[in-house]
C-alpha cells in the first residue's frame, strides 16, 4: 500500500519531466527496490554530577547515569511499542542500579476510529506542565523534574477517534481503559486487588483542547475530572484542569505559556488542593506558583539558552530557586548546567529541606 502511494506521487511528478524534455528517462520498475523500514527506535545516554550543600551534614557528591530506549515494530495493523530504561547511581561512594520497562504494549489499529492498545503504558493525560491532577493513570509528576520520563501502569484500553470537515468541533476522541490492581500488577497503585475503569473524552472545539476524565475504582475513592488549552494568540497558550473526588478532595491548576519577540519563554502554573499531603511527596503543601523563565540564544550565543525557575510554597512562603544554561551541539550532545537553593524557614517545606544548595552538571545524547 506504501509502495503502491509512493509511486503515484512519483510519477504524477515525473511524467510532465518526460512528457517536456528529451534528457530524462525513468523506470518505474526500479522503484520496487525502495526498503519501507518496519521498525523505528530512539534514545538517549545521559550523565550527571551533583554537588549537594547539606543542613548541618557533610556535603554529598552524586553520579548518576541513565540510557533509556524506545523501540517500535510494525506489522500490518499491530504495532509492537517498547521503552526500556537503566539507571545507575553513586552516591557519596555507595553505588545502586536499576534496570525499568517503562512501557511495553501492543497497539492493534483496526482503522482511522478504533485502535486497541493492551500492555503497560504511559498515559500521559492532562494539561499542565509541572503538574496534572487529572492523570488518573499516570505517576505522579514531580513539579521540580516534570520533564522526567516515567514508567507506566499495565492495563487494557480501548480508542476512538473521529475527525470532522466543515464543523466547529473539530474532533473527537474517547478512551475506555480497564486497569486492575493486585499484589502482583500494578501494586504501588494500589497493593490489594480491586477493579478500576477509566474514561476519557477529548473535544477538539475550534482552536481550544478539552478534556473530560472519570475514574471508577471499586477500592479507592472515584474521580472525575476536566482540563483545557487554548491559545489566546499565537504565541500566548492559556491551560487549565480541575478535578475533584468521591471523598470530597480537590484540586486545580491554571497556567500560562507565553513567548515574547526577543523569543523568552515564560511558563507559569499556579496549583491548588484542598488537603496536605504525606511530606515525603513533592509539594505536600495547599498551594504553589510556579515559573519558569527561559531565553533562547542570549547575546546571539546559538544553540544555547538560560533558564530561571523558582518554585513557590505560597502557604509558608519558602522557595526554591534554581539558574541554569543549556548548549546544544549538532552531533546531538545537550549540555545542561545549574545551581540552586531552598529558603525558608526551618519548619517550612523548602526550609526543611537536607539540601541547602546544589550544583548539577548534565550530559545527554540523543539518538
Amino acid at each position: 500500500m506504501i509502495l503502491n502511494s509512493i509511486k503515484v506521487l512519483l510519477i504524477s511528478l515525473i511524467v510532465p519531466t518526460i512528457l517536456f524534455g528529451d534528457d530524462y528517462s525513468f523506470d518505474i520498475d526500479e522503484l520496487d527496490t525502495i526498503d519501507v523500514k518496519n521498525y523505528e527506535y530512539s534514545g538517549y545516554l545521559k550523565g550527571e554530577y551533583k554537588y549537594l550543600n547539606l543542613n548541618n551534614q557533610p556535603n554529598s557528591n552524586s553520579y548518576i547515569g541513565e540510557a533509556m530506549v524506545d523501540f517500535k515494530y510494525f506489522k500490518e495493523k499491530f504495532t509492537f511499542n517498547s521503552e526500556f530504561m537503566i539507571n545507575y547511581q553513586n552516591i557519596d561512594h555507595i553505588e545502586d542500579n536499576s534496570r525499568t520497562v517503562n512501557q511495553l504494549y501492543l497497539n492493534y489499529k483496526h482503522n482511522e476510529n478504533h485502535r486497541i492498545n493492551i500492555g503497560k503504558i504511559s498515559s500521559k493525560w492532562g494539561k499542565g506542565y509541572f503538574f496534572n491532577p487529572i492523570a488518573f493513570i499516570d505517576r505522579k509528576k514531580d513539579p521540580n523534574n516534570p520533564e522526567l520520563t516515567k514508567e507506566g501502569y499495565e492495563l487494557l484500553g480501548y480508542k476512538y477517534n473521529k475527525v470532522f470537515k466543515n464543523f466547529n468541533l473539530k474532533n473527537f476522541a474517547f478512551d475506555l481503559i480497564y486497569f486492575p490492581t493486585s499484589q502482583n500488577q500494578n501494586d504501588d497503585f494500589y497493593d490489594k486487588a480491586s477493579n478500576n475503569i477509566a474514561l476519557k473524552s477529548y473535544f477538539l472545539y475550534f482552536d481550544t483542547d478539552i478534556d473530560i476524565a472519570y475514574l471508577y475504582s471499586g477500592k479507592l475513592a472515584n474521580k472525575l475530572g476536566i482540563d483545557f488549552s487554548t491559545n489566546l494568540e499565537t504565541n500566548f497558550e492559556l491551560h487549565g484542569e480541575a478535578v475533584r473526588d468521591s471523598d470530597g478532595l480537590y484540586s486545580y491548576l491554571i497556567g500560562i505559556k507565553y513567548l515574547t519577540i526577543s523569543d523568552l519563554t515564560i511558563t507559569s502554573e499556579y496549583f491548588y488542593q484542598n488537603e496536605i499531603l504525606n511530606q515525603t511527596e513533592p509539594f505536600w503543601d495547599n498551594r504553589y506558583f510556579l515559573n519558569k523563565f527561559s531565553q533562547k540564544e542570549p547575546f546571539d550565543i546559538l544553540y544555547s539558552s538560560v533558564y530561571f525557575k523558582n518554585s513557590l510554597n505560597i502557604d509558608d512562603h519558602s522557595y526554591q530557586n534554581i539558574l541554569g544554561v543549556t548548549y546544544s551541539f549538532k552531533n546531538n550532545i545537550d549540555l545542561d548546567i545549574s545551581i540552586g537553593d531552598n529558603y525558608g524557614k526551618e519548619l517550612s517545606e523548602y526550609g526543611s529541606k537536607r539540601v541547602d544548595k546544589f550544583f548539577s552538571f548534565e550530559s545527554k545524547w540523543s539518538f
